[in-house]
Parts: C-alpha cells; structure tokens; sequence
C-alpha cells in the first residue's frame, strides 16, 4: 500500500503544476519526447525489421447463360434439355461455392503438394466477390514475387481441377442412372418388336399396308365394275340398234365380211349367179327332163357344192345363214357398219367376262379382307406398342446425349478474366500506412498531453477524491 501511494504522488507531482512544484512544464516536456520517441521508434522498426510480402492478383468470371437443345426425331418423336442459369436459384450462388472451394482444405493441400510446401506455409487466399456482377477477385501472397505467382498459378489449377473432378463425378453418376432407364426402356422395346415380329409371321400380315391396299383394291374394283357396267350397256344399246337397221347378227356381219374379204368366194359366187341365172332361163324354155336343163341343173350343183365347201372352211354357219350371207352385198358404208357392229359387240363380250371377273375377284378380296379384319386391328395395336417404344428408349437415348454435351450445369464454366500477376512492389509491410499510424498516434498522444494539462482543476478533484 505504501509503495502505491508513492507512485500516485510521484504521477501526481508529474502531472499538477502548482506554485509549489514548478517543474511541470519540463516534466511534459520530457514524456512527451518519450512517448513521441517510442512510437517512432516501434514505426520504424517494424519497417526495417519486417520481411516483404508480395501478393500475386487474378480475376475470374462466371458466365451465366443456361443453355438448351431441342431434337426433333423423324418419324420417332422428339426430345429437349435445358439448363437454367446458375444465377436463377436466389437460395444459392456459385460465385459463394466457388470462393469456398478456393479457400477449402482439398484445395489448398492440392495447391501446396504442387509446389511441395505445407498448407501452413502454402497460407490461404484472399476471395472477394462483387456484388451485382459475376467477378471473383483473388490474391495469395508470397516471400518473393515469383513464389506469390507460383502460389496464384497453383491454386487456380487446384480449383480447376477440383471443379472438372465434380462435374465428372456428377456425369458418372447421371450416366448410371441414365444407363439403367435405357435398359428398362430397351427391354421393353425389345419385347415389343419380338411381339410383333412373332405376330406378323403368324398372320401373314407384314403391315398395315398390306391390309390397307386389299381394302383399297375392293374399292377400286367395285368402281372399275361399276364403269365397266355403264359401258357394257352402252355396248349393248348401239348393238341391237346396228342390229336392227342392217337385218343381221353381229355373227353374220362377221362371217360377211369374212367372205366378202375372201377373193376365191367371191369369184365363186359371179360363177353361182352365173350358173343359177342359166338353170332358170333353161327351166323356162323346156321341161325339167331336157338335157339342157339337166346340165344345166348339174353344173348348178356343183357350182354350189364347190361354194359351200369355201364357205365352210371361211365360216362357220348353217346352210340357212349361208343362202342369208350369199344374198348380202356390200358397200363402203354398209361395210364401216358392219365392222361398228361386229367391233362393238366384241367389245360387249369382252366387258361381260370383264364383270364376270370383278365379281370373282371382289369377293375372294372380301374374304380376304374379312379374314384379316381382327389380325389388322391387332397388329395395328402392336405397332403402336412398338412405335411408342421405340420412341421413348430414342428419345432418352437422345436426351442422354445431349445431356453429356453441357458439363456447366452444377458448376458453371469459370474463365479467367485476369492471369495471376507478377508484383511489382511488396504489399506488407507498407510504409505510408506505417507512418499515417505514427502520425495519428502522435496526435493523439499530443492531444492528450494538452488535455491533461488544460484540465488540471478536474485531474485535482479526481485526484483529492481518491
């Protein structure tokens, strides 16, 4: 207690200044040059005794677009991706994650092994983020410009790889996923194509062509009959009128001109009118006994037999119609009518066998069709089955693809806006913030020097109250 009491009059004698005690002044004096004297001195101490220390900049940027791709599958279907900008989720932010990664133990051991250094002598970097932007500043200092450049490089590979080691971590673990839909989407594709393919050699049915054109070929062939029919009586009207007018058959008017067409007939028949005409003026001159009558009733005969012989090898008709055709004569006209008559009438036969066909042919189609009505349906069915299939195990497989084309989903590109610098100058220990803290700390210590002496009435109450 004693000792305390002396030092609080000694302080009390340093500091008050009365009549009595008339050294206050040099007292101040000399504590102020030593408090002056020390402050500088630890100022300037730290700037000789301090070693430099160089910090090493760098800039990067993350873009932020997402991006997309839509595929459209010909005849299959389609499939699309997309990936949101890595800034839309309010809840999280890359550039945070990044400066996190960058300032994490995995990182920094990876940093500092590269240069063979310990994470304590490697030291952590400084990250600073931007607001509003996409920016993250770096720094990391270092003894020596190039060891503080090194340092830069070596983290900014660290993180690098880091961030390609995670994005190929998550491509590993979508692609199993991925493998394992595609195989449930293959089995059930397979199943369906061997479905169809068992059902189509079963039937006989192939597509749903095949079924389409047998009903597309009734259709057809019930029209064509139809016009066939129209034609057919067409036919058949403009030959019962030619029929008509000439007198004659469509058979007749073929075997007469046949015959008329036919030179040797012809001829025979001048020498049959020749001989006729003869055995009637002979017949009205004598009596059916006179010699000149019976030749001329014999050479009459064979005149005839020896022309229905020709007529038989160029036709083939009954005697009646053979007396029919000898008495016809033609004309060019006459002719041309004939020759409508016997053309329309082949035509008409023709048409005939014509529908007699279509009908055949319609109805063995209809039964045909009746047949593969429900096997159609079904495979109809099957197809569709397969179809869908086949387009959900191309549209992941698809999707799949492209999903391997954008590994920026979950860490977004980063690219380096500024390389790592090399330092001019150390950034510690710096001397103009060394001397502006001396100086302030001189004025302060100046400035309370002054107070206490303007306040000595106070410090004298303070002191006489203790």
């Amino acid at each position: 207690m004693k000792t305390g009491r002396e030092n609080f009059r000694i302080l009390k004698k340093i500091l008050l200044w009365t009549p009595v005690n008339k050294n206050r002044k040099p007292r101040y004096i000399i504590l102020s040059v030593l408090l002056l004297s020390s402050i500088w001195l630890v100022c300037f101490g730290y700037l000789k005794i301090a070693k430099p220390v160089y910090r090493s900049e760098w800039t990067l940027i993350l873009p932020g677009k997402g991006v997309g791709a839509n595929i459209n599958l010909v005849d299959i279907g389609q499939t699309s991706t997309a990936s949101a900008s890595p800034y839309s989720n309010t809840s999280t932010s890359p550039k945070a994650n990044y400066k996190a990664f960058a300032m994490s133990e995995v990182v920094l051991r990876m940093a500092a092994k590269s240069m063979n250094l310990s994470i304590h002598q490697f030291g952590k970097p400084r990250v600073k983020l931007v607001d509003q932007t996409s920016l993250l500043y770096f720094s990391i200092h270092g003894s020596s410009p190039e060891i503080a450049q090194e340092k830069a490089k070596a983290l900014h590979t660290a993180l690098l790889a880091l961030l390609n080691k995670l994005r190929q971590d998550e491509l590993n673990k979508q692609e199993e996923s991925a493998l394992t839909s595609l195989n449930s989407f293959k089995k059930k594709l397979e199943l369906a194509s061997h479905t169809l393919i068992n059902f189509q050699a079963e039937s006989n049915l192939v597509s749903m062509v095949q079924f389409n054109e047998v009903v597309l070929t009734i259709e057809q062939l019930r029209r064509e009959r139809i016009n066939s029919l129209a034609t057919l009586k067409e036919l058949e009207a403009k030959t019962r009128r030619l029929q008509l007018n000439l007198g004659i058959s469509a058979r007749q008017a073929s075997d007469s001109l046949v015959l008329q067409n036919d030179r040797t007939f012809q001829e025979g028949v001048e020498v049959f009118t020749k001989a006729q005409q003869q055995l009637l003026v002979n017949q009205s001159k004598w009596g059916g006994g006179h010699p000149e009558v019976i030749k001329a009733r014999t050479h009459f005969e064979q005149v005839d037999f020896t022309l229905k012989k020709r007529f038989s090898q160029l036709v083939s008709s009954s005697t009646k119609k053979y007396r029919t055709l000898l008495s016809l004569k033609g004309d060019s006209t006459r002719n041309q009518l004939l020759q409508d008559l016997i053309e329309y009438d082949v035509l008409a036969h023709g048409l005939k066998r014509k529908v007699i066909e279509l009908d055949l042919l319609i109805v063995k189609l209809v039964k045909e069709r009746n047949q593969l009505t429900i096997p159609a349906a079904r495979l109809d069915e099957l197809i569709r089955e397969h179809q869908v299939a086949e387009a959900i195990f191309t549209s992941a497989l698809a999707r799949t693809d492209t999903s391997r084309t954008d590994i920026y989903v979950s860490y977004p590109l980063v690219q380096v806006l500024d390389k790592p610098n090399l330092p001019e100058s150390p950034g510690s220990p710096a001397k103009i913030f060394v001397l502006a803290g001396g100086f302030i700390c001189s004025i302060l210590t100046i400035t309370g020097l002054f107070l206490l002496w303007k306040r000595k009435p106070y410090i004298r109450k303070i002191l006489k109250s203790v």
